[in-house]
């Protein structure tokens, strides 16, 4: 109970965290708070099912997060700042725009991510021992992690991007070298997403 209560206690710091912030690289820090949560919450749980729920999420977020955070260094170069109020029209650059948003709504739990089957283990996990309290906390953290990303995604994407001239950084062009890193991981996310049999067998 304890170990399940520490978890709990911290998805939500770290993912009310994230909400408060408005710079990319401090958001998605905070989120690594909230998602060590999770996976200390099949720990917590102790089931098979609960374990091997952890062992996944381990393995979907070491994809995701490391991609999110070689993107947020892309974004940085672009728009010459991790803060929010700084950035803007990046959707223009339809690939940096796609790498963005693979892994962040795949942290968020939209299907067929592998996010969405990494949290599914663990709350089926937590119904099945009659824990519904537990379930429907990491139901909340990642209703609210949509939150956080949807808020990168319309400040640096959608928002027009700022009047000041852009840095000297933003006028030379993305190489496809920089960007190799996160197509990579991103295809990675989606394989897991769409194929993860083999490796929730691996899991357990």
């Amino acid at each position: 109970t304890l170990i399940l209560g520490l978890a709990v206690l911290t998805m939500v710091v770290g993912v009310l965290g994230a909400a408060a912030h408005g710079e990319v690289h401090r958001i998605l820090a905070f989120h690594i708070v909230s998602q060590v949560g999770y996976m200390v919450l099949g720990l917590g749980l102790g089931t098979p099912a609960a374990l091997a729920g952890s062992v996944f999420y381990l393995l979907h977020h070491i994809v995701v997060k490391a991609n999110l955070f070689f993107v947020g260094g892309v974004m940085n170069r672009l728009g010459g700042s991790f803060e929010l109020g700084r950035l803007g029209g990046l959707a223009a650059r339809g690939w940096v725009a796609a790498a963005f948003f693979v892994p962040a709504f795949s942290l968020a739990g939209f299907p067929p991510l592998s996010g969405f089957w990494a949290k599914m283990l663990l709350i089926r996990a937590s119904l099945d021992l009659d824990r519904p309290l537990v379930a429907g906390a990491a139901a909340a953290v990642g209703l609210l992690t949509v939150y956080s990303m949807t808020k990168i995604w319309n400040e640096a994407f959608w928002k027009p991007a700022p009047d000041a001239a852009p840095p000297p950084a933003a006028e030379a062009a993305v190489s496809a070298w920089l960007l190799a890193p996160s197509a990579v991981l991103a295809l990675v996310t989606v394989v897991l997403g769409l194929a993860p049999e083999p490796f929730m067998d691996f899991a357990f």
